[in-house]
């Protein structure tokens, strides 16, 4: 039996184990039965997606109580960011509102940059929202942190790669 076989076996088995348990603690964490289900089907489908070698797996139960962390800290940080997103549209008029297929693809393109801002080192995510979001020149970014211009650019040009990688991973 090949190795895929197996891990698919092997999932099946800890899903069928675990499923229950892990709804009960996003219900818990939630109290949404729709999107604890959501979630907890999040899990296993990272699971499923995951590298790891599952045979090492000692205790299944742990393993995806850990991803279920990840799967609601995902979840709150996109509600949060969805929040911000609609105290924002509610001050604009409302024929510049969007249509909801328009929302919707700004919602998640707000998230995504989102994490992608937190995966660069602060001060790089810092400069970036300095200059795209309060359209301060590289000299004003420079006097405001008290940086040289040189480590203004070279923040830019870091984060403009990670937003080029954004771009074409969705691409």
């Amino acid at each position: 039996m090949n190795l895929n076989v197996q891990k698919q076996l092997w999932l099946s088995h800890v899903y069928q184990t675990h499923q229950t348990t892990l709804l009960s603690w996003f219900k818990h964490k939630l109290q949404h039965h729709h999107q604890s289900e959501d979630l907890s089907q999040e899990v296993f489908y990272r699971a499923l997606k995951s590298n790891y070698c599952f045979t090492s797996i000692k205790e299944p139960q742990a393993w995806l109580m850990g991803i279920a962390k990840h799967v609601i800290i995902d979840h709150w940080r996109r509600q949060h960011i969805e929040r911000l997103y609609l105290e924002a549209l509610a001050h604009l008029p409302e024929e510049f509102y969007p249509s909801a297929e328009h929302e919707v693809c700004i919602r998640e393109t707000l998230y995504q940059v989102h994490l992608m801002l937190e995966k660069l080192p602060q001060r790089t995510a810092q400069v970036f929202l300095l200059s795209q979001l309060d359209g301060l020149t590289y000299y004003a970014i420079a006097e405001k942190l008290n940086i040289s211009e040189a480590t203004v650019k070279r923040d830019m040009k870091q984060a403009f790669l990670a937003c080029i990688n954004l771009y074409n991973s969705e691409h």
